[in-house]
């Protein structure tokens, strides 16, 4: 057995039948590149042969009763695929729509937790001919970056010809410890919690209370005068990192859990280009358009604060060391978003500055990777490891009443950007042509954007809560003219990269809203 990471235990912990705590790869697929041809039975074999050999698949977690102690890994010693892999047939409309509705519809209840936490469905019988993977996992086993490794693991870089000598891989289990075993196990841990708690939550209540105290002072003074100055819509000064964030529309409570769901892409070109052009990074152009987009629809709805929106975007923290493709090694980035800014560059440099300001510092030997940033977050991931799964019982029953909104608000919204394989993938000889990802919404933001490298388009998820946000399709052709407006800009004379912007075939698709077929991006 192994003991679970504070981390992990809290997304076990904080997970609820209204909210699940998971994220699903729509995985599209071109049968036309299999050597021999391609169908479910191919694809089973396949994936017997390989996912009983990656620990983040045998797995399951198990707790003490009553909440006492810390859940524990253990390696399910009854592992079958079959209870994990089903064979669907796509739904109409038979396309893209349909995948998103799927993941709606099929995937909208808490994984079962009597056996390691993923489960996947193959669907066939869409219109064009393609087929899909619909693979869903618990954000306890794995991060996003993870999941990129467990791609690489699982997936060919070649469209191989079928193996007629294939045989389903072995687990070897562990025995699965009774509740009265486990809550002896448990007991060292209730001892020495308290010790921990109080040991582990100084530093926190000090870097608080120097947080709270720089606020008042920097409230007193005026405006921080290192802050960027940015002109072209709106005030000169940039917000200061310490002002509170406003309460928006996706913070909101909700009486249904139902989620929507949109997916979309664009060349990674285009983006890099931009990069290029304007000095800044990828991931600062990432959220200029979708801050962007995300302020048009809350402007179109009457809704958007006067103070700056707040977006969280999680950065990579996994060293050396790290659990490979399995567990979560990530920590936050809050970055103030200027939506009073009109001009499309001027916003993307006044993100770009102030992104620069709040990015966790590399560190390793190859400054691969980025270190916690603050005191405040380094002294909470610590305190995370030591709090007891009753204290996250009640904080889930918290989060989950309508007493949420009397919590500060963190973040409005959620932007994960991560770096996926840059070569195309195979599925027992298909291509992979797009990972799109919907991922856990609820516990107070109702939106979250996915967004996904491969090969050579960006793949975004947007994930909704549908009573909040019934067509999040709107955000994400935002997310095209945005786009588009950068391309245009800063060089009139280059209309082939506007041009280009418009006349490629880019799909947006909707879930969870008034049936909508698929419409190709009018930017």
């Amino acid at each position: 057995m192994e003991t679970m990471s504070g981390l992990n235990r809290m997304f076990v912990n904080v997970e609820s039948d209204r909210f699940p705590v998971d994220f699903v790869g729509i995985f599209l697929l071109d049968p036309s590149t299999a050597p021999g041809g391609h169908d479910y039975q191919r694809v089973r074999a396949e994936l017997a042969a390989r996912i009983p050999t990656i620990p983040v698949f045998t797995r399951r977690c198990v707790a003490a009763p009553f909440g006492a102690g810390h859940q524990q890994w253990v390696t399910e010693p009854n592992f079958s695929i079959d209870r994990h892999l089903k064979h669907l047939g796509a739904p109409a409309p038979y396309d893209l729509s349909a995948l998103c509705e799927l993941t709606v519809s099929l995937l909208d209840e808490p994984l079962k937790r009597d056996r390691p936490l993923w489960e996947m469905y193959y669907v066939d019988g869409l219109a064009d001919g393609s087929a899909a993977i619909l693979f869903r996992m618990h954000h306890a086993c794995i991060d996003g970056v993870g999941l990129t490794e467990v791609l690489a693991e699982l997936f060919d870089s070649e469209p191989l010809a079928a193996d007629p000598h294939l045989t389903a891989a072995n687990v070897v289990g562990e025995r699965v410890p009774s509740q009265s075993e486990m809550l002896v196990r448990s007991l060292p841990d209730q001892l020495l919690t308290p010790a921990r708690l109080a040991y582990r939550g100084v530093p926190v209540a000090w870097a608080v209370g120097r947080s709270l105290l720089a606020r008042v002072v920097s409230s007193s003074h005026g405006p921080d005068p290192d802050h960027t100055a940015v002109k072209g819509g709106g005030s000169d000064t940039a917000p200061s990192q310490a002002d509170r964030t406003a309460r928006s529309l996706f913070n909101r409570a909700v009486k249904s859990p139902k989620r929507s769901v949109a997916v979309t892409s664009v060349p990674i070109a285009d983006i890099k280009q931009i990069q290029k052009r304007f000095g800044v990074t990828f991931n600062d152009v990432v959220l200029a358009v979708t801050s962007a987009a995300v302020a048009d629809y809350l402007r179109g709805r009457d809704d958007l604060p006067a103070q700056p929106l707040r977006v969280a975007s999680p950065v990579n923290i996994r060293d050396g060391a790290a659990e490979s493709a399995g567990g979560n090694y990530f920590t936050l980035m809050m970055v103030p978003i200027r939506s009073d800014v009109a001009d499309p560059v001027q916003r993307l440099k006044a993100i770009a500055a102030m992104a620069g300001r709040n990015k966790p510092a590399r560190t390793g030997e190859n400054l691969t990777r980025r270190q916690a940033t603050g005191a405040v977050v380094n002294s909470v991931a610590r305190l995370i490891d030591v709090i007891p799964g009753t204290a996250w019982a009640g904080l889930a029953h918290l989060l989950n009443s309508s007493s949420a909104e009397a919590v500060p608000t963190v973040a409005n919204y959620l932007v994960s950007n991560v770096p996926g394989p840059k070569r195309k993938l195979y599925v027992a000889g298909a291509e992979l042509t797009h990972v799109y990802g919907r991922a856990m919404v609820g516990i107070g933001i109702g939106l979250l954007i996915h967004c996904i490298s491969y090969a050579d388009t960006l793949d975004f998820g947007f994930t909704a809560l549908a009573e909040l946000v019934p067509d999040p399709d709107k955000i994400a052709r935002g997310v095209h003219h945005h786009l588009s407006a950068l391309l245009a800009a800063g060089d009139p004379d280059d209309q082939l990269s506007a041009s280009r912007s418009r006349g490629c075939r880019r799909k947006t698709v909707a879930a969870d809203v008034p049936p909508t077929p698929i419409t190709e991006s009018a930017v």
